[in-house]
């Protein structure tokens, strides 16, 4: 089979496997090394940038064939006894949250094959499609308990510094696209750019990263609150110096999108930290620099970001959200009230059935599609879970004994408000990709929460959220 692989392929075969065998040794020589790699690659892993597929074999691709070294690499170490590995226990809230995720999608199966076509790709929805998405949120989920464990075993530092190198490179890919393809920042306000093979017109613009732009907007806003507060509450000054950069990457990042809900986000993530002040006159400091730069900022974003304000048009500002799939959707709760239609039921929904609405898969709006999508129990549980990690974040950024971590833990918080101010007018509370580095920073408060020395009563705490075993 290897022989007919490279005889087929060629010196691309040789390369594959050569790199595969390098990844493995190191992986396999150290599993930290896989997580590491693996927390780089996540807020790529649903784009086009990474390979969806090896040899045409669904599911073959770079990052889930390093999801399995790495657990290989774990439980070998774990088994033969390199060294003493403490495991992380999930808390109860966690474990109900998957549960009823995982219930959605076997709910939703059912109706998969009357899901509508959507423009402009054109292509049905099958059960394999559907449930490889599901499996994807549930890797990206794992991925998140690799890192909680490593961040028990003493090193969740790296991870911090793995998406620091991400944002990074996602916000240089960005921009080099920007302008090779001569996009203005003028055609991206008003929606409009020159149509070519490589730039597509609207609000597409990004869409040959395998994500819309709002979903990038809202990736890139979660990374900017971890690294700018992380970098704030670093004492080293070339480490906090390198941070900043860091999140300034992710903020330009996130301003490129031109999403006005990611300005919106920006927005938090600085208001917050101006909010935050103890005293006035640091208070009114931040407050200057903040209206400082939002007064150098190219006219182009304020075009967008007023968009629809003079005239109070709402079907500009809600972008036709209002009359053209809310209003249409909302009654089709009723329609399963308890569990819902099941995960991603917008594309079977009655009015899109019937073409009542605009063809869409996702009703732009995460409580609504809670709502819909998992009915009355859903809704309970994602908001008692949310509320949990809320409380596991705020806990650990007042309570923990080192500085930089409750920075993060307090950058984690405003990614929180910024996933709820996201939700009003698009994504989702169940786990997507745009919210990789959430997951990951969860799960690394998982880890310092079980962490022995980590915060004074951290015991006491962890079987208040529910958490079993030993902290």
């Amino acid at each position: 089979m290897i022989g007919g692989t490279i005889a087929f392929l060629g010196d691309v075969a040789y390369a594959l496997l050569y790199c595969s065998f390098v990844f493995a040794l190191i992986i396999f020589a150290n599993y930290r090394n896989g997580i590491w790699l693996l927390a780089l690659l996540l807020p790529f892993a649903s784009t086009q940038l990474v390979p969806r597929q090896l040899f045409g074999v669904i599911g073959l691709n770079p990052f889930n064939i390093l999801f399995v070294l790495t657990l290989l690499s774990l439980f070998a170490a774990s088994a033969f006894r390199r060294e003493d590995i403490n495991f992380v226990s999930l808390p109860t809230t966690f474990l109900i949250y998957v549960g009823v995720v995982s219930l959605g999608a076997y709910v939703g199966v059912g109706s998969v094959e009357k899901a509508i076509v959507i423009p402009p790709n054109f292509e049905p929805l099958t059960k394999t499609a559907y449930l490889l998405e599901f499996v994807k949120s549930l890797i990206m989920l794992a991925v998140a308990w690799l890192a909680a464990i490593l961040s028990r075993n003493g090193n969740g530092r790296s991870v911090i510094w793995a998406l620091a190198a991400a944002y990074v490179t996602f916000s240089f890919v960005i921009a080099c696209y920007l302008v090779v393809n001569g996009i203005t920042l003028e055609s991206l306000a008003t929606g409009e750019s020159t149509p070519t093979a490589f730039a597509p017109v609207d609000r597409n613009f990004l869409n040959w990263t395998g994500l819309h732009a709002n979903e990038v907007g809202l990736l890139a806003n979660i990374g900017f609150a971890i690294l700018l507060y992380t970098a704030l509450a670093t004492s080293a000054p070339w480490s906090r110096a390198i941070l900043l950069a860091c999140a300034g990457a992710a903020a330009t990042m996130a301003a490129l999108t031109f999403s006005r809900a990611a300005f919106v986000g920006i927005g938090i993530t600085l208001g917050y930290y101006a909010w935050k002040q103890r005293s006035m006159g640091r208070f009114l400091l931040a407050l200057s620099a903040i209206v400082t730069v939002a007064l150098l900022l190219p006219d182009a974003f304020l075009e967008r970001a007023s968009t629809g304000l003079a005239t109070w048009d709402e079907q500009a500002i809600t972008a036709g959200r209002l009359d053209q799939i809310w209003r249409p959707l909302i009654g089709t709760f009723w329609e399963a009230p308890i569990i819902g239609h099941g995960l991603y039921s917008t594309q079977w929904a009655t009015p899109n059935l019937r073409g009542e609405m605009l063809p869409v898969d996702h009703p732009h709006s995460a409580y609504l599609a809670v709502a819909l999508d998992h009915g009355i129990v859903g809704v309970v549980v994602v908001a008692v879970f949310f509320w949990s990690v809320w409380r596991t974040f705020s806990y650990l950024s007042k309570h923990h004994v080192d500085p930089q971590w409750r920075g993060v833990f307090e950058g984690c918080m405003v990614c929180l408000l910024c996933l709820a101010s996201d939700g009003l007018t698009d994504g989702r509370f169940t786990p997507v990709p745009q919210q990789a580095a959430l997951w990951l920073c969860y799960g690394l408060a998982l880890g310092q929460a079980q962490s022995t020395g980590s915060t004074k009563n951290s015991a006491h705490f962890w079987r208040r959220l529910g958490g079993s075993g030993r902290a």
